[in-house]
């Protein structure tokens, strides 16, 4: 991955918001369903009024046919582009530094909204309603986006969103290259709410630029252009407990729905996504604890010689007043051939003591 050229302030501000990221991490996480609050102060309002189907699923005879190809970029019509946009233009302004670009991965439903939101709560900043968020020094690009079809012509295709070929990642590629070069873009929506591609949104560069979805790691192209590449490791008990949690409440499903879905994604999750913890820089798992669900055991997995300040313990700690109470401990090992450092957390921070506890991981981080 690209490596930082200078300590400009975004990247002091960036590594502090990391630093708050290490001591967070080992409070005991939710299930990552969201508030409608916390989704509009994270993402965007995703809804349009006017979403419509382009009524095309890429490949077919007549997407070929509207197929249009700019600077060797080429614009599936699948993208709902107009004929006047271009996928990469001049910025309206210059930031006057490289932006800081994050790559943030993770199978859906686990976790990438809940750790963004940590991130930009610890950068203080202010987030535009829109559909992709957008503060003073940070924005938030959802990869979903750059799904080759809407819902429909994925059912036609029999592919899943987790499959390399349901993703466009030439155009995801060349514009996050675009974007660290200070250039602005037109950038593919996809709708969650309607499920159809909405017409593409202008973009331009920040200071920090945050790429979050199934594979900002997995493409070369798109890799090349990271600063830093963040997995989010859940182990599948961990990730049936909280899917069941979000599911069952949000959408009404049985816990066997909930193990069907699980299973029936995990193939292409095993070959499109999990891969890409290999190349991450840092790797945040949640395994089930020593003493069982609903506890968990929380390992920040740093490789060595990263880009930005490593979180490393003075000693062990051991944190009681809870039940089970909590460990902490550091040790380097081997992961997928490089050198880490990880910092582990087994049990559960005292939550009635949770400000003392926090001060105790913070003095000794």
């Amino acid at each position: 991955m690209a490596r930082l050229h200078s300590a400009s302030l975004p990247t002091a501000l960036l590594a502090a918001a990391l630093l708050y990221l290490g001591q967070q991490a080992f409070v005991a996480p939710r299930a990552p369903g969201l508030r409608t609050s916390d989704v509009r102060q994270l993402v965007s309002l995703r809804a349009n009024a006017n979403s419509v189907s382009t009524g095309l699923t890429w490949p077919s005879p007549e997407a070929e046919a509207k197929l249009r190809e700019v600077d060797g970029i080429k614009l599936y019509p699948t993208h709902a582009w107009s004929d006047d946009m271009m996928p990469i233009l001049p910025a309206s302004k210059d930031i006057g530094a490289t932006p800081v670009i994050i790559g943030v991965a993770a199978d859906s439903g686990c976790g990438k909204s809940t750790f963004l939101r940590r991130i930009l709560g610890a950068l203080g900043t202010e987030v535009s309603e829109g559909h992709t968020a957008i503060g003073d020094m940070m924005t938030v690009v959802c990869l979903d986006d750059y799904h080759t079809n809407d819902r429909a012509g994925r059912k036609a295709t029999g592919l899943t969103a987790l499959d390399a070929r349901e993703n466009d990642f030439a155009l995801m590629g060349a514009q996050i290259e675009a974007l660290k070069k200070g250039k602005a873009v037109y950038k593919p929506i996809y709708n969650h709410d309607s499920g159809f591609k909405d017409p593409p949104e202008l973009l331009q560069p920040n200071k920090v630029m945050v790429f979050e979805g199934l594979h900002p790691i997995y493409d070369e192209k798109a890799r090349s252009q990271l600063d830093l590449g963040i997995y989010i490791d859940i182990v599948n008990d961990v990730k049936f407990a909280w899917k069941v949690q979000r599911d069952v409440q949000e959408r009404g499903w049985t816990e066997q729905q909930v193990r069907d879905d699980i299973n029936k994604r995990l193939p292409d999750f095993s070959k499109y996504v999990d891969p890409q913890k290999a190349n991450a820089d840092v790797i945040l798992r949640y395994e089930p604890s020593d003493q069982g669900l609903p506890y968990l055991k929380v390992k920040l997995i740093q490789k060595k010689g990263g880009a930005f300040p490593m979180i490393t313990l003075k000693k062990d700690l051991t944190l009681k007043g809870s039940k089970p109470g909590a460990t902490l401990k550091m040790y380097d090992q081997d992961w997928y051939g490089n050198d880490v450092t990880v910092v582990e957390m087994d049990g559960e921070i005292d939550m009635d003591n949770m400000e003392a506890q926090l001060k105790e991981i913070e003095s000794n981080i």
